[in-house]
Parts: C-alpha cells; sequence; structure tokens
C-alpha cells in the first residue's frame, strides 16, 4: 500500500492523544457517578420502604390492642386491669395500655388505678405520638397509639427498644429515622424533639399512607467522586485502562505516516472493496436464517485488508456511502441470482453510520436491492454503529420512517460498548440488539462481562427487541446463550467468506458448517 507523509508536530499529536484520554475517562467517570448515586438512592429507598412496612406493622398490633381495650373505657380500673394486662401480655410489640377520661389518664396496665395528665393536642392528627420517655423512664423513647370514643381514648405504648431494632433491620449499614410530628428517633436511640442533621444530608423520605409517621433513610456513603473511589474503583481502573489504551492507539496512529484519500477513491473505481458474508443462526435451532455482510479490501498489492484499517477514513471522507452503495450491489446481485435457494424471511445486514444519514441515497439503494427480490424474500437490517455521531435532526427521523416503511430493519450494532447506544433507543425506532463480542467473549471466565450480557438480555426483553450475540467461538458460549437471544453469530457457526462461496457452501440444504473451538471445520448442523 502507498503513504505519503504528512505534517507530524508533537504538539498537536500530544494535544489529541490526552483528549482521546481524557474524553473517556471524563464521561465514563459521570456515567459511573450517576450509576452510583442512582444506586444509593435506590438502596436508601428500599431500606425505608422495609423499614416502613415494620413501623406498621408494629402500629397495626398497637391497633388491635386499642380496639379491644376501647369497650372498658368508662368502667372502673379495676374491671378492666385484667384485659390490659392481657393485651401486653398476648399483644406483640405492647409495653403498655391505657384508659384516659378528658384530659387525664386514669387506669395503665401497669400502675392501675392512677390520676396521670396529658394533652391531646401533642398527639400527630390526634393517632401518634413519639415521647423521649415517660414516667417509668424519663430516657427511653416510646411511641403512643391513640385511639378515640365518645367514653374518653385508649392508648397503647411501644418500647423504644422495639422501634429501635426495627430501625436497623437492614441489610445495608446507612442512617434511618423515624418521624412522628416534629419528633425523630434515630437508629441508635437518640431522640429529637427538632429537625435532626440527616434532614438536611442527601436521603429519601417515605411517607406512610396509614399512620401519620415518616421514614428518613440516608446514604450510606456521601456522593462524591470519593465515594465513588471507594466503592467502585475497580470499574475507575478499568476505565482509566481503556482511556490509557485508546490513548496510546492514537499516539500510534497519529504517528504512522497517512494513507492518501485518492487511494480509497482509486480502490472503489477499481471495485477492490468485495462483501464478506457471515451467517446468522437462530438461537433455538442453529439454523441458517441469514447473513451480516462484512467488507473487505483486496488490495493488489498488500493484499486482504481488515475493515479496521480503512473504514474509519472511508467514513471521514465520505467514501464510505459509495462503498456501501457497491457492496450492496453486488450482494444483491448475487443472492437475487440463487434467492430459490434463501428460506424466506432470510435476514441480510449491512453496516451503516452517521455518513448515510444526510441525504435519501440510502434509502433510494435500500428500495433497489428489495426490489430484486419476491416479496417477504429478505429481511433487509442496517446496522447502525457509533464510531460517528447520528444527530437525530428531522432529515434522519424522516429517513427512518420511511425505511421502517418499506420494511427496513434497524439494529444497534455492538450494544453496550459506545456512549451513544441508549439515546439511540430513545431517539430512533430500533428492532434488534447486538451484543458485542468482548463481553460474549468473557462468557464462563468472567462473571462481570456475564452480568452485562444479562443486563442487555433482560433490556432487551422488556422492550420488546430481537437480541443477536455475536462473536460465539465456543459452545459453551453458544449454550449459556441458547434461548436467551434470538439469534447467534461467531466463528463456531461459520467465518466470513465471500458471497459467492457463502452461497455455495452454506444455502444448499440450508444448513450451517460449523468450528470447534480448535478451528477445525465440523459436519452441518
Amino acid at each position: 500500500m502507498r503513504y505519503f507523509s504528512g505534517v507530524d508536530t508533537v504538539r498537536p499529536r500530544v494535544l489529541i492523544t490526552l483528549l482521546v484520554f481524557a474524553l473517556p475517562m471524563l464521561f465514563g467517570s459521570w456515567a459511573l457517578l450517576v450509576r452510583y448515586r442512582a444506586d444509593l438512592q435506590w438502596e436508601s429507598r428500599q431500606a425505608a420502604t422495609h423499614t416502613l412496612g415494620l413501623m406498621e406493622t408494629m402500629l397495626a398490633h398497637a391497633e388491635e390492642a386499642n380496639g379491644q381495650a376501647l369497650p372498658f373505657l368508662g368502667k372502673p380500673c379495676a374491671t378492666a386491669m385484667p384485659t390490659l394486662r392481657a393485651l401486653v401480655a398476648m399483644v406483640p410489640f405492647v409495653r403498655s395500655v391505657n384508659l384516659s377520661e378528658g384530659n387525664r389518664v386514669y387506669c395503665t396496665s401497669q400502675f392501675g388505678l392512677r390520676e396521670i395528665p396529658y394533652t391531646a393536642d401533642q398527639y400527630s392528627q390526634g393517632h401518634l405520638r413519639l415521647m423521649a420517655g415517660n414516667l417509668v423512664r424519663q430516657q427511653h423513647p416510646i411511641l403512643s397509639v391513640r385511639a378515640v370514643s365518645p367514653q374518653g381514648a385508649v392508648m397503647t405504648l411501644i418500647d423504644g427498644d422495639y422501634l429501635n431494632f426495627m430501625l436497623n433491620l437492614n441489610q445495608r449499614a446507612m442512617p434511618v429515622m423515624l418521624r412522628v410530628g416534629d419528633c425523630w428517633l434515630d437508629d441508635e436511640g437518640h431522640f429529637f424533639a427538632a429537625e435532626p442533621p440527616l434532614a438536611s444530608q442527601d436521603h429519601v423520605r417515605i411517607q406512610s399512607a396509614a399512620y401519620p409517621l415518616s421514614i428518613y433513610a440516608g446514604y450510606a456513603s456521601s456522593p462524591t467522586l470519593m465515594g465513588l473511589w471507594q466503592h467502585h474503583g475497580f470499574g475507575l481502573w478499568l476505565l482509566s485502562g481503556f482511556s490509557a489504551g485508546f490513548a496510546c492507539i492514537m499516539w500510534w496512529l497519529l504517528g504512522r505516516p497517512r494513507s492518501p484519500i485518492h487511494e480509497l477513491a482509486r480502490a472503489l473505481q477499481a471495485r477492490e472493496f468485495v462483501p464478506f458474508l457471515q451467517p446468522l443462526v437462530a438461537s433455538d435451532s442453529e439454523q441458517l436464517v441469514g447473513a451480516e455482510v462484512l467488507m473487505r479490501w483486496q488490495h493488489p498489492d498488500a493484499g486482504l485488508i481488515r475493515p479496521d484499517l480503512f473504514i474509519p477514513q472511508a467514513e471521514a471522507s465520505g467514501l464510505i456511502v459509495p462503498m456501501t452503495d457497491l457492496i450492496m450491489t453486488e450482494v444483491g446481485e448475487v443472492l437475487a441470482a440463487r434467492q430459490a435457494c434463501l428460506p424466506d424471511g432470510f435476514h441480510i445486514s449491512f453496516n451503516i453510520s452517521a455518513a448515510h444519514c444526510r441525504d435519501d441515497r440510502l434509502l433510494r439503494e435500500c428500495r433497489a436491492f428489495l426490489a430484486r427480490f419476491t416479496p417477504g424474500k429478505v429481511v433487509l437490517v442496517l446496522e447502525l454503529t457509533e464510531r460517528d455521531l447520528l444527530v437525530a435532526d428531522p432529515h434522519t427521523l424522516s429517513l427512518f420512517r420511511q425505511l421502517d416503511a418499506l420494511g427496513v430493519q434497524l439494529a444497534m450494532d455492538d450494544f453496550g460498548t459506545g456512549h451513544s447506544s441508549l439515546v439511540y433507543l430513545q431517539q430512533f425506532h430500533v428492532d434488534m440488539l447486538k451484543i458485542d463480542k468482548s463481553f460474549i467473549g468473557r462468557i464462563g471466565t468472567e462473571s462481570l462481562s456475564e452480568h452485562i450480557v444479562d443486563n442487555v438480555i433482560d433490556l432487551g426483553g422488556r422492550l420488546g427487541l430481537a437480541l443477536v450475540a455475536e462473536g460465539i467461538e465456543t459452545r459453551s458460549q453458544a449454550d449459556y446463550l441458547k434461548g436467551k437471544v434470538t439469534y447467534l453469530q461467531g466463528y463456531l457457526f461459520g467465518r466470513p467468506v465471500p458471497v459467492r462461496q457463502f452461497c455455495d457452501e452454506r444455502l444448499t440444504g440450508n444448513s450451517v458448517s460449523a468450528i470447534d473451538a480448535e478451528g477445525t471445520l465440523l459436519a452441518p448442523a
């Protein structure tokens, strides 16, 4: 391959390399911090919800005790005492049951006949009151549950030890507090008559729908970069490694002599760009259902050139559009001549980028491609890559609507490796997700990648999208994904081969030849 030397000053090279390192670090750290904050909020909400359920269970028992004591209001204390003491002994969480008339408590399960003043206005909504203590234990918080009738009121007391116990029943160490009216109780048993410091910190608040109380749960740690480092240090190290790797690659690429654009234009004119097809099989039966079209450069001097060595330059120069047109035309001509061998609904997918969406040329090429086949014989799929940011402007949205009306499906290629995948899912009508082979290749060796794959599968299922697992190289990977995804693709089922060789070897009998882990060609599946 011929090259020419470009101006290569050190300063632009250093600046660009630093930018390539800094941008993934900044965006990745921001994404991790956002996820970290969301995780903290979710954990706090779960803790608050769990604690609220426990509190409401205790209050339900207190309400039960109140209900059984109400008929004894107005009766002599001696008559009520056996029942009150039985309630304390039998009903869970109840410390004492008290009968009141007017503004005084006249009978308690602990002391019997007594004269104890109390004020109903101190009860939140006339129902609950959190107190620092009572006559028995001055500095021991209690919760009073009040029930009212025309004859007076019944007040059941719940011991603060039970409240403290419930506030601490969380799997994660995080501050949890109970609020009733203007009074607070924390998970260490401290009573506050005014708003404590937690209320001004990051927290979630859950209000009970049945009782006038709230549960506050604070974050287990501060949602800052320091907290992110403490909880996601491995992710930050991994992000740093990827960013450094990208920066090193950029430094190396910038130091290489530049391939002239006219070499790509010459190769296009000479029709040196040829289509290779890689089989796509159904996950359940492993029967051939389609193929992905991959572009290769058959250079007269350098031989077969991998796409990663010329596709970025082709996209930057705009030559990727006529190159794709050339590939679509050749694939369409060859497959149309063999369409009798194709099963109905045979998937043919092409990779596109933002350069293809700047005019209506792509729409015309798709119409011409589909016009070669009997309706329903093939399903044309466009795989959207993230090498160039696709802007959802009115023209792009209109283009994708027309493609969708034409029956063309849209797939997200290498899902999970770029920053725009989720944005594309929101902006465009996507039919298919392709799980990147970098995750598939670690199945069975790295639990993190398996979790990522399972999360992508769950996301695809929730969105009703077809799923393609790329880079299947071993039988264990295929078995792990069987039934979880829609389609499988990788060296296990066939390497990319020229389109005519694909038709000769793969379409006869609609079978797929598999390759085992050692690279040996197996019998058709």
